[in-house]
């Protein structure tokens, strides 16, 4: 990241969110387009440990435009509880990206200091998350119109891998580390690893097991 990111991140204050993981969007598939904001780099948010990540049933982190700075998905520590889908207000207070686990719809709303509220569940081809983790579809900015997150060209769009539970990046992207990583969010009762979306007590089981092998097998783009 260039001198100019890490000026902008400890402006923004993002060290408060430390406890963030790693993000894992593909570290070669991490831009989405807009035509007024131009590329938005989906993953290299303070050396890609506060870009954006899949956490199962939200977002979190934060997506660098050049031209209109850094745009925030949400902070997952001001989500509910265990067991209840964040919130997706459009208050300062309350914001952030929805998805749904099985459709992999997203909804809700991220923010950008210098454009405003950005809706991920608006127009005639909403944003989604694909089973193979790319980003499909349209965000709407009240103040610079729609954001591609479809794909562009080859290499140009993102992928969002939630069972890329450890962020790493090396080849194999998808190991063992992945297992480890998803047993240690389950152990601390963490979001992230009510993979299947449930909300009835217990809503940590052996499914959400069961559903992370099956993403994992199916692997990212």
């Amino acid at each position: 990241m260039n001198m100019k990111h890490t000026a902008a991140i400890g402006a923004l204050g993002l060290t408060a969110i430390s406890t963030m993981a790693q993000s894992n969007v593909s570290p070669t598939n991490k831009y989405s387009w807009s035509e007024n904001c131009g590329w938005m780099n989906w993953r290299d948010a303070n050396s890609d440990l506060q870009g954006a990540r899949h956490n199962g049933r939200f977002l979190t982190g934060y997506v660098w435009a050049e031209n209109v700075g850094w745009i925030n998905l949400g902070n997952s520590v001001a989500l509910p509880a265990i067991g209840h889908a964040p919130k997706a207000s459009q208050t300062g207070a309350d914001f952030g990206v929805n998805i749904d686990p099985v459709s992999g719809s997203l909804t809700g709303y991220a923010w950008g200091e210098n454009i405003g509220w950005i809706n991920f569940g608006s127009g005639p081809d909403p944003a989604r998350i694909a089973v193979s983790g790319r980003l499909n579809g349209f965000a709407w900015s009240e103040n610079t119109g729609w954001i591609n997150l479809s794909t562009i060209a080859p290499g140009q769009f993102v992928s969002i891998c939630y069972v890329n539970c450890d962020g790493s990046e090396s080849p194999p992207i998808l190991n063992a580390n992945d297992f480890q990583c998803f047993l240690n969010a389950f152990a601390a009762g963490s979001l992230y690893a009510n993979c299947d979306g449930s909300t009835a007590v217990p809503v940590l089981n052996a499914n959400d097991f069961q559903c992370f092998l099956n993403k994992y097998a199916v692997g990212c783009t």
